[in-house]
């Protein structure tokens, strides 16, 4: 009898992991279902928008700045990369951005560029 009961236990206990693993695996896929939807909503526009932000960031990274926080992570060659291609976006996507916009961009990749020369110099 006691092995009856050990033997319910063990089918008790099978059943609840296989609940558990269905629930887990119904939750991924929904989180998957609304990665997908989001991923669809996004434009190219929004991409080399956020292409943009991410190179001025990696630009000033690279270069070592600020001091206290990216001075080992400093890159002379890897700071022109990320800069040019900003410079690069930039152009193409004259025409598609606000002007405010354009004009925040283009004072980023200036300050960048400003950065580069200070820092390469030194």
């Amino acid at each position: 009898m006691a092995e009856n009961e050990d033997k319910k236990q063990e089918d008790l206990k099978s059943q609840e992991a296989k609940s558990d693993d269905e629930d887990e695996r119904k939750k991924q896929e929904e989180i998957l279902r609304q990665l997908k939807e989001e991923l669809e909503k996004l434009t190219v526009k929004d991409i080399v928008f956020q292409m943009m932000v991410s190179l001025s960031s990696l630009g000033y990274e690279k270069l070592g700045l600020p001091k206290e926080t990216n001075a080992a992570k400093k890159d002379i060659a890897q700071a022109k990369l990320a800069i040019d291609c900003l410079s690069a976006l930039i152009e193409a996507c004259e025409k598609s951005l606000k002007p405010e916009e354009l004009s925040n961009y283009k004072a980023a990749a200036a300050n960048l560029k400003l950065s580069f020369v200070k820092e390469s110099s030194s």
